[in-house]
């Protein structure tokens, strides 16, 4: 599998990253062929947001699936990591702890896993629980 992560930000650990990945996919026993990490500012993520998904909201994460999610996988996250430092300030977690929950919130929607319900919700929550505390900080 071929990961690249083009921008990365300073906080970003990219060999923790790809294990990361490698980690989310194996686990939800699906495989890919390419997962692009792409970091990008809040205001152009939010215009992908509204070019793509018609939404005018800045966000933290966007993942794009580019073949059937039954299939090998071949996708696509987008990060904002000034978002993701915002969102930690407001969850009160360390900006780290919250960039990984979003990068495997992004692996599972490659996953087809979704969060359009309050169940769905829970489900990817529980599942983000679940791979973040498999992460070995190197500590």
């Amino acid at each position: 599998m071929q990961i690249e992560i083009i921008d990365p930000d300073p906080q970003a650990d990219i060999s923790l990253f790809k294990d990361c990945i490698q980690q989310v996919l194996a686990g939800e026993q699906k495989t890919a062929e390419y997962v692009n990490v792409v970091f990008m500012g809040r205001d152009e993520l939010r215009r992908l947001k509204k070019k793509y998904f018609n939404l005018d909201v800045y966000t933290d994460v966007i993942t794009f699936n580019l073949n059937d999610p039954d299939e090998v996988i071949e996708g696509e996250i987008y990060l904002s990591y000034n978002q993701i430092t915002q969102n930690a300030a407001q969850y009160k977690t360390a900006a780290g702890n919250e960039l990984y929950r979003v990068l495997i919130h992004g692996c599972l929607h490659l996953c087809a896993y979704e969060d359009d319900t309050a169940e769905r919700k829970a489900q990817m929550t529980s599942l983000e629980d679940h791979y973040l505390a498999k992460i070995s900080w190197g500590s």
